[in-house]
Parts: structure tokens; sequence; C-alpha cells
């Protein structure tokens, strides 16, 4: 054992206090961890998602609007989410159940959906101060400019995240318009 070895380690009290440490930090984590779980199964059960989607459908079909351009609105629309909410993960779980079934009822495969998601996720992630890398990347930039903070970030990556999020969008459009599978027999409209 490496404890041992170094000295930092002479019982098994020290591993007990070395692990309490360790996990006495993950206390926050844990906890948002539950609320996200606690409102998705209370979101869920309420049958909300449904709800919302057959609505939404409803409206959208009888306002004849052509997919695309609800695919790019739902693009812009997780953009500015994700400066709220930058996980993947819990975004795409609560956005998924009302999302996809709207977009099924429009023509549109789901795995379109979850391009048009990931593309909106993607291009911000540096932008956002709560982002978990986010720490990280400033005390990476200190090590170069010791002036480094926030807004010096946001500035450096603003015009990357812009220019790769525009070339996202013309890639799915075009891609979209031509009708590419997104996977073996995925095509983005069925």
């Amino acid at each position: 054992c490496y404890g041992a070895g170094a000295g930092t380690i002479k019982s098994s009290n020290d591993v007990i206090g070395a692990i309490s440490k360790t996990f006495s930090s993950l206390g926050g984590l844990i906890l948002m961890f539950l609320m996200i779980a606690q409102f998705l199964a209370y979101f869920n059960y309420s049958n909300l998602p449904r709800v919302i989607a057959v609505a939404l459908a409803d409206l959208l079909e009888r306002a004849a609007v052509p997919a695309l351009p609800l695919l790019i609105l739902f693009i812009l629309v997780i953009i500015l989410l994700d400066f709220v909410l930058p996980g993947v993960i819990p975004k795409w779980a609560i956005f998924a159940p009302i999302f996809v079934p709207i977009f099924i009822r429009l023509g549109v495969g789901p795995q379109t959906v979850l391009a048009a998601y990931r593309i909106g996720d993607s291009p911000v992630n540096t932008l956002t101060p709560l982002m978990v890398y986010f720490p990280f990347i400033v005390t990476v930039a200190q090590r170069y400019r010791k002036d480094a903070g926030i807004g010096t970030i946001v500035a450096i990556m603003l015009p990357y995240a812009a220019i790769i999020l525009i070339a996202w969008i013309v890639l799915f459009v075009v891609w979209y318009a031509l009708n590419i599978p997104l996977g073996p027999g995925y095509f983005p409209r069925p």
C-alpha cells in the first residue's frame, strides 16, 4: 500500500480517516443527484411529459411547420439551457420524454433528435461557468496568463464556440436535407 510506504497510513483508523476525508467532499454531489433523481421520478410519474408532448405535437401538426426549422429551434433552446444546466445527461433525461415523441409525430426519428440535441449541447460547454471542468480551464489558463479569469476564458472561447455551432448546424441541415443515414439503417427522416 502506498500510504503505508509513505508513512501517511499507520493504522486502520488512518485508512478510515482518509476515506472519510475523500468522500466528505462528495456530499454536495450526492445531494444534487438525489434532487435530480427525485425530480425526474416525480416528473415521469405524473405523466406530464406525455401530456406536454401530445399537446405540443398537436399544436405543431396543426401549424404545419416543417421539421427542419423546429429542429434548429430545438438546437437553439438547448444552447440557452446549457448555460443554466450544463450537464448532458440531466438535460437529456428531462427533455427526451417530451421532445422525442413530439418529433416522432412530426416524422423525425429519435436518432435525429439526439443528433440535434448534441449539436446544441456541445459548443457552449466551454462558455458556461457552471460546467464542472470550467475551474480547471481557468487554472490552466492562469499558468500562462496570471490575470486570466472567467471573462478571459469566455472572451477567448466565444468565437470558437460560434464557429463550431455554425459549422455543426450547416452540417446537420445538409445531412438532414440529403437524408444521409446517421447510422446503419437510421435515416434522419423515416
